[in-house]
């Protein structure tokens, strides 16, 4: 299948399929044709589709007040106290926000105010969102935008961590920086990360020439990878953390989380339309009440275990799997087309996404071992159709 073709084919589907319910790990489009859910929109539902406990919370809250304009609710305030105790004791929710674009718009504002620098880096093939300031952070998107003021850096494996760490000292020093942007596991940029001393090494430069580091954690956060968040194996704590998707299991939700010195302010224009709205709150609450409940730990360990067991063979045969808990990316060879694999999986009722060359997978932590198992069964065959390995 040509990639012409591919993309073709992927629009149709896309199209045409309606899905008309979920539950837990499976979708069932209006034929009632299952799919085997290795997406879970955008990693977002973290307890599975139609999770009964979170349903409950949500369906009571609808019969009470769903957007207030601004006025506090207790059910916001039970929110922010559930994600704070998740959180270290030196650091605070400074936001609540409805996407991951809102929550890096407001910590760049954040930062700049704090600081008093307008500047802001970036690496390379990071996702902090779609806007023109947080697209720019990661990628040229070859639309004529030009931002002076972020500076985009590389990031492995294309560059050395020594040489990176010496653009950044550079930027740093030459450019009135005020926060340095770091997604410490790209979701949609093929799946790097440095190591866990480059990121240190990055932290003690932000502190030596006066900036912010923030770790974009929308995606890695609450155990995706295994430990709470990825700063947690770490030996520092960023200064602003992001996060979101899986915190409210798929209801539209993010946080700004900051170290408690640092102090919001009219300036920094907080808010919005939808922000601390009561029906994203009764969505956190619930999701991260049901987490606590749950050896979330343990069923992450068993996914990344039966992952990577199962896609051995890819490794064995060249492939490239990067990736923790349940988050992972196949990169298929240079000549492979991601696209039409994608389709040929959805064709034998496998969801999954992928991004350039690689295909992602983003397992609910509640997918059942037989589903994961025969998933990861049809894309070894799949791709050894598709002479990927």
């Amino acid at each position: 299948m040509s990639p012409t073709t591919a993309a073709r084919d992927w629009l149709t589907i896309k199209g045409s399929v309606r899905i008309a319910r979920a539950q837990n790990d499976i979708l069932f489009d209006e034929q009632n044709a299952r799919l085997i859910d290795l997406f879970s929109g955008n990693g977002t539902v973290w307890l599975g589709h139609a999770n009964p406990r979170i349903v409950a919370r949500l369906t009571s809250q609808l019969d009470k007040i769903w957007i207030t304009g601004g006025f506090e609710t207790k059910v916001h305030l039970e929110a922010v106290d559930a994600i704070e105790r998740f959180l270290p004791s030196t650091h605070k929710v400074a936001a609540l926000y409805s996407t991951g674009m809102e929550a890096a718009e407001f910590a760049n504002r954040l930062a700049r105010v704090v600081t008093g620098k307008p500047g802001v880096v970036g690496f390379e093939r990071s996702m902090h969102g779609k806007s023109l300031a947080t697209a720019f952070l990661g990628w040229d998107n070859n639309d004529g935008v030009a931002l002076p003021q972020i500076h985009r850096l590389p990031f492995v494996p294309t560059h050395d961590e020594g040489e990176l760490l010496g653009r950044l000292r550079a930027a740093l020093r030459d450019h009135p920086i005020s926060a340095v942007f770091v997604e410490p596991f790209q979701g949609s940029g093929g799946g790097y990360s440095a190591s866990d001393a480059f990121y240190r090494e990055v932290f003690l430069l932000c502190r030596q020439f006066g900036a912010l580091l923030v770790f974009d954690e929308i995606l890695t956060g609450f155990y995706r990878t295994g430990s709470p968040f990825w700063f947690s194996r770490l030996e520092f704590i960023p200064d602003v953390i992001l996060i979101g998707k899986g915190m409210g299991n798929g209801f539209p939700v993010s946080a700004v989380v900051a170290r408690r010195d640092l102090r919001v302010t009219a300036k920094m224009l907080p808010g919005s339309t939808y922000a601390d709205n009561p029906l994203a709150a009764a969505a956190v609450v619930a999701t991260l009440d049901e987490l606590s409940q749950t050896d979330i730990a343990g069923r992450v360990a068993a996914i990344e275990r039966a992952v990577a067991g199962a896609l051995a063979p890819l490794v064995r045969n060249g492939l490239k799997l990067r990736g923790s808990g349940a988050m992972w990316i196949i990169e298929l060879p240079q000549q492979s087309d991601a696209q039409g694999v994608a389709v040929e999986l959805y064709n034998r009722g496998i969801f999954v996404s992928y991004a350039g060359r690689a295909l992602r997978l983003l397992p609910a932590s509640t997918m059942t071992p037989a589903h994961l198992s025969a998933a990861c069964e049809i894309i070894l065959q799949t791709l050894r159709d598709h002479n990927a390995c």
